[in-house]
């Protein structure tokens, strides 16, 4: 058994591995250590970071909530909440959507167990570009309007969990460091 999430798809013959590749359904997914998402998320290049940001966003919003809508075939409330087992089963730690508010485009996200700041050693600032990224995209899609995330906690910076902020560019304080320096302004 690997996990409840993954073994009703292990079950059904969901996951393949066909040509050297990992499908969940006709999606291709890979595995890859912890280790390595944390050597590019302590890279302290704000700049790479923002961009790498912005392109996990962007791919996260044109692709990959279709293909889970395609393959999944999963929408609104619960095309959130399949996309929260799916990260939560997938290893990126115990993940809760809190204050969700879709009118305003709002969300207050946790993540306890992150494995990405967990491996972060010696950190300086948040570390969780890539899973900012994936959030960022989710809750534009699933929001219909575009948002940013931002992490106003980080485990790797000694925090019990890493918390982020989801909501509209024009609402976050650009007064703070912070979220200068994970945001483009």
């Amino acid at each position: 058994m690997l996990n409840s999430f993954y073994d009703k798809f292990i079950f059904t013959n969901g996951i393949q591995y066909t040509h050297s590749n990992f499908y969940l359904v006709n999606m291709p997914f890979v595995m890859l250590p912890a280790d390595l998402l944390a050597g590019i998320a302590a890279a302290e290049d704000g700049a790479a970071n923002r961009h790498m940001y912005k392109a996990i966003k962007e791919a996260v919003r044109q692709n990959v909530r279709k293909d889970f809508q395609i393959d999944f075939g999963v929408e609104g409330e619960k095309g959130l909440e399949f996309m929260q087992a799916y990260f939560i089963a997938s290893g990126w730690g115990q993940m809760e959507f809190n204050d969700i508010n879709s009118e305003k485009g709002h969300a207050l996200i946790s993540v306890a167990n992150s494995p990405v700041a967990a491996n972060c050693k010696n950190a300086k600032a948040p570390v969780d570009t890539v899973l900012r990224g994936i959030l960022a995209g989710i809750f534009s899609t699933h929001f219909r309007k575009d948002v940013e995330c931002v992490e106003v906690k980080c485990a790797a910076l000694n925090a019990q969990q890493c918390d982020f902020i989801v909501k509209p560019l024009a609402e976050f304080d650009f007064g703070n460091p912070n979220t200068r320096a994970q945001l483009e302004v």
